[in-house]
């Protein structure tokens, strides 16, 4: 049976996922300590809130923190866990109709 060639980075896929884990990184500072934390609690009040739009706003300031600020590595690699430990939160959606 053949593979199909649906999705052609497969092999390069599977050389990354077997490619040897880098080495350990410094710990964060006190103070990137504290932003990541104030990014999570942002996070957290957002979904607690239930505000799309809040959360989507703080998911993007996640974002932006991990990838487009310049950081220290061990600081981008915590917002970068973060980014993908909360970018399937969604608050539940408000039904539009009534319940019978």
């Amino acid at each position: 049976m053949s593979r199909p060639d649906a999705w052609p980075m497969a092999d390069a896929w599977a050389r990354h996922l077997a490619a040897p884990m880098p080495a350990p990184q410094a710990p964060l500072t006190q103070a990137e300590a504290l932003r990541v934390q104030r990014h999570r609690d942002r996070l957290l009040a957002a979904l607690r809130a239930q505000d799309r739009g809040a959360l989507r706003g703080a998911q993007q300031a996640v974002l932006q923190a991990a990838y487009a600020q310049p950081a220290t590595p061990a600081l981008r690699g915590a917002l970068r866990l973060l980014a993908w430990r909360m970018a399937a939160l969604l608050p539940p959606r408000r039904s539009g109709h009534l319940e019978i």
